[in-house]
Parts: structure tokens; C-alpha cells; sequence
């Protein structure tokens, strides 16, 4: 969670405590972990689809970009095992993710020059 990219829990930028990792197996919900000391469970589907009385739906995503298929965990030899983790990006966070790691990708409305997002 560097300075651009607020904490999803707590919003502090720039706090290591607060970098999330997770990990997306192929037949189950993704799991996350965080040393931010605000942090709390939360049904990951939910959070997604937001509601009426928790419209938020700032959950931790893999970037597609940086990690478009992960590995098995080591020692494992199919993908059906768990996947192991990897740095994760607040949703909110990633738009600003995109344009300072992705630079070659376009934006609309931020960024109209590059490579079309996939």
C-alpha cells in the first residue's frame, strides 16, 4: 500500500502493515491477508455486489495485468490445489494502479492514448 493507494480498511497510504496479499483458487471464493490493524471479515461476494445499507464495494482484487494466471503453490503439480498469493489491489485503487504500473493501457477519461484494456 504505497502513497497513491490507500488502505482499503483504514486508508492510510504508504503503511507496509496495510499491503494485502490474496489468493484466487479456481473453485472457491478468493482469500486475503493483511497486517492492517483495522481490518475485518467480510463476505467476499457481498462486498462485490454492494447492497442498499453497504453500498461499498471496495474488495482486493488481482491485478489481471500483473498476474493473468497464478502458479499452483509449490510442491503441488495441478492447478485444482491452492494457488499461492500475491499482491493484491483495493478496487478503488485500481485505476491508479493501472496508470502507473500499465502505463502502455489507456484510460478512458484519464488517459486516452495506448493499448486498449483486454
Amino acid at each position: 500500500v504505497g502513497e497513491p493507494y490507500p488502505c482499503g480498511f483504514c486508508r492510510r497510504s504508504g503503511v507496509p502493515e496495510c499491503a494485502i496479499m490474496i489468493a484466487v483458487p479456481n473453485s472457491a471464493a478468493p482469500t486475503w491477508t493483511t497486517g492492517c490493524i483495522y481490518k475485518h471479515t467480510f463476505r467476499y461476494g457481498s462486498a462485490d455486489a454492494g447492497s442498499k445499507t453497504t453500498p461499498c464495494c471496495n474488495i482486493p482484487l488481482k491485478c489481471e495485468l500483473c498476474h493473468p494466471i497464478l502458479p499452483p503453490e509449490p510442491g503441488r503439480a495441478s492447478r485444482k490445489n491452492a494457488t499461492i498469493s500475491v499482491e493484491a489491489v483495493w478496487r478503488y485503487n485500481l485505476p491508479e494502479h493501472i496508470l502507473r504500473v500499465h502505463e502502455e493501457y489507456l484510460m478512458p477519461g484519464r488517459k486516452e492514448i495506448g493499448v486498449a484494456l483486454p
